[in-house]
């Protein structure tokens, strides 16, 4: 985002109602895509984690 605002054409574009709400909703859904992929992530480890655990007894 910080690379696009470099560009002449793309701030001109934010002033856009439209076009700066789509940006808002699509940073949303990147940031929530992020969120859900992180948890299933940490999820696996601790569930790797307790797994060597039980085993290594």
């Amino acid at each position: 985002m910080l690379e696009l605002l470099q560009y002449e054409h793309f701030r001109k574009e934010l002033v856009n109602a439209q076009c700066a709400k789509f940006i808002d909703e699509q940073q949303i859904l990147h940031w929530q895509h992020y969120s859900r992929k992180r948890m299933r992530l940490q999820q696996a480890l601790a569930e790797q984690q307790q797994q060597n655990n039980t085993s290594g007894k």
